[in-house]
């Protein structure tokens, strides 16, 4: 995403925060966003560190 091949990456499989943290930086410094799949905003800090899944898409991608 960051290097403007993929406009967007679904992952619905078990990941920890300790596993999606650098990723999340690239993609918000790449102009893109990291979502729940209910477009509610990708937190860390929880008081289980699994994650649920969510979506990573780029500035240009527009999910209406």
């Amino acid at each position: 995403m960051a290097e403007g091949t993929a406009d967007i990456y679904y992952r619905h499989g078990p990941t920890m925060e300790w596993d999606t943290a650098a990723g999340h930086a690239v993609v918000l410094n790449a102009g893109g966003d990291v979502t729940g799949l209910n477009g509610e905003p990708f937190l860390y800090g929880k008081p289980v560190m699994l994650n649920p899944g969510f979506i990573c898409k780029s500035g240009v991608l527009q999910i209406i």
